[in-house]
């Protein structure tokens, strides 16, 4: 004998609400599609801004653990730093004979800069913090490029007991920003800071300027926007005393 199934004897015309599908409405559709555009709009920069803090983060560690290495071996082979042989001018403009005896040696694959082989200096423009034009400072010096794609400018600056060394961690890659992809170390090499505990490869300003609230406000230097030229010079110190953090008042 033939089972007859029950869904056989549902009336001409009547459907099965257990198999119906549920639709929206273009209303529905619309309005989902606004909400998720609105979050989206809303999580996306903060997203995008932590991503680029924790990048600039990794790459600023990355040069300093690999320039601080470097010394160590070029002090292995040319004795502590303190007995280097510095420029001894103001802006000397011999920087590279000190960079080719004391670091390129150590440096795998790093190249000089010299005309246009690393790049044409119109093409490369740098600003403050603040948005004032820098290059000044940067472009009229010796710059080198890293093998994993930085640039590296130094600036003797011995009367006032240091030589500037400019870090850019993406190169040509924007925004080319004091502060933001650009940063600033030194290395004391003057006659009145023959203390050997001087003499190594430092965020500039880390020990001079005692307190964090120094580093954010002191002008012309601070981590801040509000100054011109130089404001931004402080915020690798800045960086490296809140424990390799960009803290949450870091003017990004």
């Amino acid at each position: 004998m033939t089972k007859i199934s029950s869904n056989n004897l549902r009336p001409a015309g009547q459907t099965d609400n257990t198999s119906r599908k549920a639709a929206f409405t273009m209303a529905e559709v619309l309005i989902t599609l606004g909400i998720i555009g609105i979050v989206a709009a809303m999580t996306m920069p903060m997203l995008l801004a932590k991503y680029q803090k924790q990048v600039t983060i990794e790459r600023l560690k990355k040069f300093y653990s690999v320039m601080a290495n470097v010394i160590n071996l070029s002090e292995a082979e040319n004795g502590e730093m303190v007995y280097w042989d510095f420029p001894k001018d103001e802006y000397d403009k011999s920087m590279d004979k000190f960079f080719q005896r004391y670091y390129l040696p150590y440096m795998k694959d790093a190249r000089e800069c010299y005309s246009a082989n690393c790049f044409s200096k119109e093409e490369y423009t740098i600003n403050s913090l603040s948005g004032q034009d820098a290059a000044g400072i940067y472009l009229a010096n010796y710059i080198v490029k890293t093998n994993d794609g930085m640039y590296i400018y130094f600036l003797p600056n011995t009367l006032n007991g240091y030589i500037w060394m400019f870090v850019d961690i993406n190169a040509h890659q924007k925004p080319n920003q004091v502060g933001r992809d650009i940063f600033v170390f030194d290395i004391y090499g003057h006659p009145n800071y023959s203390d050997r505990k001087n003499y190594y490869l430092k965020f500039w300003g880390s020990n001079y300027y005692k307190t964090t609230e120094d580093l954010i406000t002191s002008a012309p230097y601070g981590c801040n926007k509000s100054g011109e030229k130089f404001s931004g010079f402080l915020c690798g110190a800045l960086i490296f005393r809140s424990g390799w953090k960009i803290p949450d008042n870091y003017p990004w």
